[in-house]
């Protein structure tokens, strides 16, 4: 495949990302119980304000990373290094929130079938993988 099309289905992962991202830091603000972010963070900490401050945190840095992939296409040299930040922490937080406390421990303590824990881990390890191209600069 020509170096031209790899940059063009890059170009729309990092917008679609982007634009997931920020409506799904929004939806935690409106949504608030219903969200999956909070349904992830939830499976660790009880109802109560550490659970919401780890989640408005997360919900933040969403949206920050959205809109940090949305400017990236204005080739600003000043937030090139705070994008790839953002994107490295959105990345680790993505494994740690939606694939270990998501799915692997709903699954493990039986709350979850097998078939539909492949599906949602799946997605993720997609997810993950897209956050990875989009920060190797191709």
């Amino acid at each position: 495949m020509a170096k031209g099309m790899t940059s063009i289905w890059k170009t729309v992962l990092q917008i679609a990302v982007a634009v997931m991202l920020i409506i799904g830091g929004i939806s935690v603000f409106t949504n608030g119980a219903k969200d999956e972010l909070v349904k992830a963070v939830g499976n660790l900490f009880n109802a109560g304000t550490l659970r919401d401050v780890v989640v408005w945190v997360l919900a933040a840095i969403e949206i920050i990373t959205g809109v940090l992939l949305i400017l990236d296409f204005f080739h600003i040299n000043s937030l090139d290094r705070l994008d790839d930040i953002f994107l490295l922490i959105i990345m680790i937080a993505w494994i740690v929130v939606f694939m270990v406390l998501g799915e692997l421990i709903p699954l493990f303590k039986g709350k979850l079938a097998f078939v539909p824990f492949l599906q949602a881990f799946a997605k993720d390890a997609v997810m993950v993988a897209v956050f990875g191209i989009i920060k190797a600069k191709i």
